[in-house]
């Protein structure tokens, strides 16, 4: 039995310890050690701007997937396509995959699962946790998974609807551990260590889809985007309290007494007269003087571009360029970020072929959809920045006119969900002036 919650394997005990450690920063537990009885920290949570920001971008606008006809009549593809987009709108993926992707950028691993859901008739997604997920990969193909544990907590009253199952050891409200082990031939279900389930695989696949970010060529698993930011943020958080504190003690000045022996008649306030004996003196500290205050801005300042440039976020990705730029300046100033974004939707490709794939099989198989047995799809992205509809139609057209782009691939690019119903209603307009 495998269970991750209470005795993770050794290759996997290092992946959760750092899933654990970039949870807490990204949640503002930013600071490496405990503060003082007393002391006032600022945390100002970079980090997760960062990567909400980000992901903004990836996921700008709705998707659509265009699905390859591969040989079959365009009207079988259409019919797919209405079909997945029913599916997707009716799991909230557009949502989701945002969610997802932050999730990936800062643990480095997301996940989903795929299933029938025979109540509704229609395939289901859900998140999963990958902290609970387990892999064996094929012998030299770190890439290709051959078995996955998915190890989780249900309590009794959820266990039993869930997998047609009553353990009378496990008492209505307690949790059980849950191990769902699975390859493409098999299903194993095991609660607290007792074998429950144990049958063919019933879809022939893994039903569980990862999201590595930043992929690793010889793991599975990704690595986190807070990996280069963690040290810079807690200096951020670092220099921004001791601004905060000689700002503090500069609007409550400290009161400096020489050849005083006592203090108690001293107040500091307007207006107010101090009584001192002759030889003494007293004076305001002020913290402010010679320039400090300048030079902890400037290092801040420093720390802020380092920041940016580290997390391939210009200041302009924040609306924050400090001039008017055009379309072709204004991607040539975040071009940082615009390359960053296409790396992640390159990986995001890849995970949308793989859960579509799933989600086409299980209407085909379980639904009864007739797709003609089409499982390939493209993802089409909206542009990561703001562009002119003008021009990309001219583009479309000219494209078409050259032969490089077909009229079905033009209007789905231009955001149409039914390409092929919308050209039978062109030729029928054009045939009946």
């Amino acid at each position: 039995m495998l269970n991750l919650m209470s005795n993770p394997r050794l290759d996997d005990a290092a992946r959760l310890a750092e899933y654990a450690r970039f949870r807490a920063f990204f949640d503002g537990d930013q600071w490496s050690s405990r503060p003082q009885r007393g002391e006032h920290r600022l945390t100002v949570n970079y980090a997760r701007t960062l990567v909400r920001k980000v992901a903004s971008y990836v996921f700008g606008g709705p998707l659509r997937y265009d699905v390859l006809p591969s040989g079959a009549d365009d009207r079988i593809a259409s019919r797919a396509e209405r079909e997945l987009a029913a599916v997707i709108r009716a799991n909230n993926l557009d949502a989701l995959d945002a969610s997802l992707c932050i999730t990936a950028s800062v643990l480095g691993d997301a996940a989903m699962k795929i299933t029938w859901d025979i109540a509704n008739r229609q395939p289901a997604v859900v998140a999963v946790d990958p902290a609970g997920l387990s892999v064996d990969t094929a012998p030299g193909m770190p890439h290709r998974i051959q078995r996955l544990f998915h190890t989780y907590a249900m309590t009794a009253d959820q266990i039993a609807p869930t997998f047609a199952v009553d353990l009378p050891g496990i008492r209505m409200g307690n949790e059980a551990t849950v191990s769902e082990i699975w390859t493409d031939a098999y299903w194993e279900v095991q609660i607290d260590g007792v074998i429950v389930r144990e049958e063919p695989n019933p879809f022939g696949w893994i039903p569980y889809v990862l999201v590595a970010n930043n992929p690793r060529t010889d793991s599975i698993w990704g690595e986190s985007d807070l990996v280069d930011l963690i040290a810079i943020c807690r200096e951020i958080n670092s220099r921004m309290t001791v601004l905060s504190r000689v700002l503090e003690f500069s609007g409550a000045p400290i009161a400096v007494l020489e050849n005083v022996e006592g203090a108690d008649a001293i107040q500091v306030g307007p207006g107010a007269m101090w009584e001192i004996p002759e030889g003494s003196k007293a004076y305001l500290l002020d913290l402010l003087q010679g320039g400090g205050v300048g030079l902890h801005i400037e290092y801040i300042n420093l720390l802020y571009r380092s920041l940016h440039d580290l997390s391939e976020t210009p200041r302009t990705a924040f609306g924050d360029s400090g001039r008017a730029l055009s379309g072709a300046a204004l991607e040539v100033e975040i071009q940082p970020l615009v390359q960053k974004v296409r790396r992640k939707r390159q990986t995001w490709g890849g995970v949308h072929r793989e859960r579509n794939r799933r989600l086409l099989d299980l209407l085909e198989r379980f639904g009864g959809v007739d797709i003609g047995g089409l499982r390939e799809t493209e993802t089409i992205w909206p542009s990561v920045l703001p562009s002119d509809i003008d021009s990309s139609v001219r583009n479309a057209v000219s494209l078409v006119g050259s032969g490089i782009q077909s009229r079905r691939t033009a209007w789905a690019s231009l955001g149409g969900t039914d390409p092929e119903a919308e050209l039978v209603r062109i030729r029928e307009e054009a045939s009946a002036e």
